[in-house]
């Protein structure tokens, strides 16, 4: 791998490009930029997904509740070596496995560990498409840490998905296409306004309290162990890029300033530091 046989990453197509607002992406984009890799992206729609996946003979890594394969992005592929990771922990791994030099370590031997045992509030939920745990994978207490931050924040997904930037020439496809999966009536369903939007607003501001204090137990901050980030970092920094680009304007004002501003400074040293688009 170098600047002129750079790694190629696999990103999902928006109106927002070169910026990426997807979870998975943004926490894998966050690591590559973090451990200061050459890479460039290629753009797929999410009609085209499971057809790219296929055509690099990348399994999907997780199911949906009925059992069928769920192949979503992102995807590396490292021309180098060959391989083609199609996970965001895994990629993580990749990276500080292949990469140990370059930029930072997203998986630090010296860590305090702070926040890696945290259990989401919302750790019961079900989902359509159940998260991955990564179990046995190396760093398994950061793959926990993944599973429960995702858990929290999937728990609350509906407020930004009627926002999704879907490509208009296929954002009609794209919306039948998840009304399917979620096993909902018509995309309608999706659409939370009013009360029912107040509600579930008000339990994830209180959902996140726990996690806001692990944010806090530095007081240095804005990371988790204080001035040097790490992989849970990025974790919770992916999520963070999503509701940057999906909340409405003022929603998104007034979750900056939730549990004393804690993701809101994550948020913006990591955006600042961490989140160039290629």
């Amino acid at each position: 791998m170098t600047s002129s046989n750079p790694l190629i990453f696999y990103d999902i197509s928006s109106p927002l490009e070169p910026r990426t607002y997807a979870v998975n992406p943004s926490k894998a984009r966050l690591a590559l930029n973090f451990k200061r890799v050459p890479f460039k992206t290629t753009w797929v729609d999410i009609p085209d997904i499971p057809t790219v996946r296929k055509s690099l003979n990348t399994p999907a890594t997780r199911k949906f509740d009925d059992g069928s394969d769920y192949y979503t992005l992102p995807m590396l592929r490292d021309a180098s070596s060959g391989q083609v990771i199609g996970d965001s922990f895994d990629i993580a791994n990749y990276l500080d496995a292949t990469f140990p030099s370059s930029g930072g370590r997203l998986f630090p031997a010296d860590s305090t560990r702070t926040g890696l045992d945290y259990e989401s509030p919302n750790k019961d939920t079900a989902f359509f498409a159940p998260l991955t745990s990564n179990r046995g994978a190396e760093h398994e207490d950061y793959a926990t840490f993944n599973m429960h931050v995702d858990c929290t924040f999937s728990s609350h997904v509906v407020l930004v998905a009627q926002f999704l930037p879907f490509n208009p020439s296929t954002a009609e496809e794209v919306r039948a296409l998840f009304v399917k999966r979620a096993h909902l009536r018509s995309w309608d369903d999706i659409c939370v306004k009013g009360e029912a939007r107040a509600q579930i607003t008000a339990a994830f501001k209180g959902a996140l309290t726990s996690l806001a204090e692990l944010f806090a137990v530095n007081e240095a901050g804005p990371y988790l162990e204080g001035k040097e980030p790490n992989y849970a970092d990025l974790i919770v920094g992916g999520w963070l890029n999503m509701l940057s680009l999906t909340l409405p304007e003022e929603e998104w004002a007034d979750f900056r300033t939730w549990h004393g501003g804690v993701f809101a400074r994550l948020h913006d040293a990591l955006q600042e530091n961490y989140f160039e688009s290629k």
